[in-house]
């Protein structure tokens, strides 16, 4: 069985992705390893910061001698956020840290706080013009052990990125006028997918999960992996030797 190292603490998320790619995969996540490196989302892109992410991470674990790598691993990183038109695609990377931002801070704010900050900026815009997306990247990266190393470092970094794989998807929708449900996380309460006249943080998880930006995104992922034609490494035989 394929062992995924989701590369997040957040329980939300990783149980959205469970839900959507399905019990045929073992999971980890970054909770179980404490030693696994802080990687920094400095990249100006959702697909830079996925790829960074997941390159780190399993440059790392290739190099420890955990359980983990007994078998054919690979690290999904993802990097997703709101997209509103109105603030010309802010805050965009910088969705989880939005309200953090103001005050100079590193690291993330809470939903409440972001959310807070989206509703004020948007305060007096007409909901015609409230539209905005909900984007997604995922990579996929898998675990070259020292066998399969190059001669040079730095072609074997360059090894990893070589073999990452990006799965994108998008949500179109736009924001409400205040938050309504209390599912989800993050901006689903603000969140009306087109079509729908319920917010992320009032549909049901199984609705979400198939309209999400990263619930696409994983769908992508998931056909990809269904379509190896065993359970060896054909799935990067061009990059693994």
């Amino acid at each position: 069985m394929i062992t995924l190292l989701i590369a997040t603490r957040n329980n939300h998320k990783v149980s959205e992705i469970r839900a959507i790619l399905g019990p045929e995969f073992q999971y980890r996540t970054l909770n179980e390893l404490p030693d696994s490196p802080e990687v920094e989302e400095n990249a100006p892109t959702f697909s830079g910061n996925a790829t960074k992410k997941a390159v780190e991470l399993a440059q790392w674990l290739a190099s420890t001698k955990l359980e983990i790598c007994s078998g054919e691993t690979l690290v999904l990183a993802d990097d997703s956020g709101l997209e509103v038109d109105a603030l010309a695609g802010a805050p965009g990377v910088y969705s989880a840290r939005f309200a953090a931002l103001d005050a100079g801070g590193a690291g993330n704010s809470s939903a409440t706080e972001n959310n807070a900050k989206l509703l004020r900026l948007l305060e007096g815009v007409p909901p015609e013009k409230r539209t905005a997306r909900f984007r997604c990247v995922v990579a996929l990266t898998p675990v070259l052990f020292p066998q399969q190393q190059s001669a040079s470092p730095v072609c074997y970094a360059d090894e990893f990125e070589m073999a990452t794989e990006l799965f994108e998807g998008s949500c179109e929708g736009r924001i409400g006028l205040f938050p309504q449900g209390s599912g989800g996380f993050g901006y689903d309460p603000l969140f009306f997918p087109t079509g729908f006249e319920q917010t992320f943080g009032e549909l049901p998880a199984e609705v979400k999960n198939r309209l999400s930006h990263r619930g696409m995104a994983l769908e992508k992922l998931r056909q990809r992996l269904n379509v190896r034609p065993s359970a060896g490494h054909a799935f990067y035989s061009g990059t693994r030797k």
